[in-house]
């Protein structure tokens, strides 16, 4: 009896007897689900294409992993690196050294977290050496006391290449006079741009073996900075490690660095579909009253068709049948209309800021010039069962309204 729902669910949604309103408030539902799922679509998918963006631009800062060990102090580093640039999930593996220091210029300071590195291993492991705009990256390690220094620093403190600065180490010599800080001048030898503020205000970077000279290291360094091919592999590096050193490195991958971060973002993420979502559920509301005007105006066929033998389960699942029919139409006109305006949404929003005048998307602000989107798959799925849902339950109560009537009060009253 199934197959003879689905029938009389299809007969009714082309009947022609039909009222216009009801034939409206039927069209309107689908418009409605299908503009409700377009818009989740391409939000999802330009919070897709920011969360990569964002995600891939501290990366190329961050590296992928870091190990150290207590105090974050790594001694014998050499053949460290030789053991996990022979792992197939690295590409490359660059030794650095960080701490804290002041910038001063011109009675000029500024706080800043230093990196000694190696250029010919840094460029391996980071996009420094690509967002070099001023200089030369590999100046550092020919000649001595020389400093990579990031742009929007560069402007705070007016400084240009060939420049002087001092570099004030928070660490005490012991003189004839007295204890000093410990200070240093260096040349400025390039600036970079990474396009975040965080890292073209406060990172520097200089010479790996005078770094070590200035914080006392020796021969040790702070750590290792890994690239994988394969970012979200990250997390098995700990366990890798462990098994073929047999030491207890400290491993901290990009989740654990960015946590609180990454976490924000997929919080804002997960909370703007249940928002978009909610457009969804009102549209569904259209199937409701479409229903219930369906059943209002097909009383007597139902009486006939209780008549003749079909029972209340079968007329219930006729109106189901119809109520997800509408869902469906409307939830792939959405999904195609969503995607089509996704894959577009460069020439859309160009096309908007030619009417505009000026450009939306302010990088200094965004950190982008251009409006990301990025289709996910697994997005779609969500979108689509969930939408799919909802159509349904909206069914449930004008079909079990539909298996109520009485034939013999309804026909009689004809």
């Amino acid at each position: 009896m199934k197959n003879l729902s689905f029938f009389m669910a299809l007969k009714f949604l082309r009947s022609k007897k039909n009222s216009r309103f009801t034939a409206i408030i039927s069209k309107s539902s689908i418009i409605g689900i299908s503009l409700g799922i377009s818009a989740i679509v391409v939000v999802m998918s330009i919070m897709n294409g920011f969360h990569s963006e964002m995600r891939d631009k501290i990366l190329s800062m961050v590296s992928h992993v870091i190990i150290t060990e207590k105090n974050y102090t790594l001694k014998n580093w050499e053949q460290l690196k030789k053991t996990v640039d022979n792992d197939e999930l690295v590409i490359s593996s660059a030794p650095y050294v960080e701490g804290q220091a002041m910038f001063s210029n011109n009675g000029n300071v500024h706080g800043v977290q230093l990196k000694g590195i190696i250029p010919n291993f840094e460029k391996e492991v980071t996009s420094l050496e690509e967002n070099i705009i001023e200089g030369e990256l590999s100046d550092i390690g020919k000649k001595p006391y020389q400093i990579s220094i990031g742009i929007e620093l560069a402007r705070k403190m007016n400084l240009s290449l060939g420049d002087k600065i001092t570099l004030v180490i928070p660490r005490a010599n012991t003189t004839l006079i007295g204890i000093i800080p410990r200070l240093k001048r260096f040349e400025v030898s390039s600036i970079f741009e990474f396009g975040m503020s965080q890292y073209d205000k406060n990172l520097v970077y200089i010479d790996i073996e005078e770094a070590k000279k200035l914080y006392d290291m020796k021969q040790n360094i702070t750590g290792l900075r890994l690239k994988l091919n394969d970012l979200f592999k990250s997390p098995r590096m700990s366990q890798i490690i462990k098994d073929k050193t047999n030491k207890n490195y400290i491993v901290i991958d990009w989740t654990m660095m960015n946590k609180n971060f990454f976490n924000a973002l997929q919080m804002e993420k997960t909370m703007l579909m249940l928002l978009m979502l909610l457009i969804v559920l009102v549209a569904t509301f259209n199937i409701i009253s479409s229903l219930f005007m369906v059943v209002s105006e097909k009383k007597s066929d139902i009486a006939i068709l209780k008549t003749i033998g079909m029972h209340s389960k079968d007329i219930m699942y006729i109106f189901i049948f119809q109520g997800v029919f509408l869902g469906f139409a409307g939830i792939v006109l959405g999904l195609i209309l969503g995607t089509i305006i996704s894959l577009n949404l460069d020439y859309i929003v160009k096309f908007i800021e030619l009417i505009l005048g000026h450009s939306i998307l302010d990088s200094d602000i965004y950190l982008i010039s251009d409006v990301p989107a990025k289709i996910q798959i697994l997005d779609l799925v969500y979108i689509t069962l969930i939408s799919f849902l909802f159509s349904l339950f909206a069914t449930i109560y004008p079909s079990i309204s539909a298996s109520k009537t009485m034939p013999a009060e309804q026909l009689k009253g004809n």
